[in-house]
């Protein structure tokens, strides 16, 4: 089956909601060990139960480290250790809308059937839930893994998507649409025996890795140069249209020209600034996916061949990453400023 979610979202995992938009502003519950949050100014501090988790922050969790955090509606989302967690906002159909992404490593769910569920987002698929338990795994190698525990949930991938109902996951490889769906004893998936795997499919394959994660970026891009067109091209319309009813204003066209303004510019100003909404949502996607995904692995490689620098393998494999970093500076830097980092 295949089917467009949202039509400018290609490389994330979305879980989204018919019903409506979803605020999301989280209060921080439980914490178990070391967890950190990074906000949009791009400070650094440790998390405590009783903060409140906004748009534009980061959740980051130790190796020991968990965090339990309860949207205003009475759902729940557990972040487990050695986990990146984020929440950003786009602009869905002239409305604010806040995506939760999980980078790296295990997040689970649990919506309220009768409470509108945000969009959420991995580095590789898109998924459509209500009402429903499930469990996010994104891998180290830019993969994700999905399974329900209840509820349906609708995983998508590079336009094709597969149903997933209770006890069933499907997994999502970096640059390919969901694999087959198989059964899931509840409990019994281990996120770090799952992650291992396809570490040691990195490091035994590795041009091969960096060719899905090259496709992985490629996607992002391609959102973030669509969004910002579109910006460019209304900023330009906007201009236009200023100029218009600034004539008016001048040629005496006193209620003519508040009209217009009040009906066509003011409109039209609103829509155009919530434009970069998309496009930094996809740029801090790819920031994200180059901090956690492409360092880890540029630091497995660089370790495991610290006392063969010359082998033909880790040479090959740093000119595939001197290129992807190439890729990710030309094209995504642009649009980050400093706090972002």
């Amino acid at each position: 089956m295949k089917r467009n979610i949202l039509p400018f979202i290609t490389a994330a995992i979305v879980l989204f909601c018919a019903a409506g938009l979803y605020a999301q502003e989280s209060d921080v519950v439980f914490i178990d060990g070391w967890v950190d949050i990074k906000d949009s100014s791009g400070e650094i501090f440790e998390l405590f139960i009783g903060d409140r988790v906004y748009n534009g922050d980061t959740v980051i969790t130790g190796d020991d480290g968990v965090a339990e955090l309860e949207p205003q509606n009475g759902s729940r989302i557990i972040v487990k250790p050695g986990t990146v967690f984020s929440i950003k906002e786009m602009d869905v159909n002239g409305k604010k809308q806040s995506v939760v992404s999980t980078t790296l490593g295990q997040v689970s769910f649990k919506f309220n059937r009768m409470t509108n569920e945000p969009l959420i987002s991995t580095p590789s698929t898109v998924m459509g839930v209500r009402g429903t338990e499930f469990t996010v795994y994104a891998g180290a190698d830019g993969s994700s893994l999905v399974t329900v525990e209840t509820g349906a949930v609708e995983v998508s991938g590079q336009g094709e998507s597969v149903i997933l109902e209770k006890n069933e996951g499907v997994e999502v490889a970096a640059g390919m649409p969901p694999g087959e769906k198989f059964p899931v004893m509840e409990g019994k998936l281990e996120f770090d025996a799952w992650n291992s795997e396809k570490i040691n499919k990195m490091m035994g394959e590795p041009s091969a890795a960096i060719q899905s994660l090259s496709i992985q970026l490629d996607d992002l891009v391609k959102q973030i140069e669509y969004w910002a067109a579109l910006y460019e091209t209304n900023k330009a319309e906007l201009t236009e249209l200023r100029k218009q009813q600034k004539a008016l204003l001048e040629e005496g066209k006193e209620e003519e020209g508040n009209k217009m303004k009040a009906e066509v510019v003011k409109p039209f100003e609103y829509t155009t600034s919530r434009l970069i909404l998309n496009y930094r949502y996809y740029a801090l996607s790819a920031l994200s996916l180059r901090q956690h995904v492409f360092s880890g692995f540029y630091t497995r490689m660089k370790t495991a061949y610290i006392n063969e620098p010359e082998n033909p393998v880790y040479t090959g494999f740093l000119n595939d990453y001197s290129e992807l970093l190439k890729q990710y500076e030309d094209k995504v830097q642009p649009y980050l400023v400093q706090a972002d980092y």
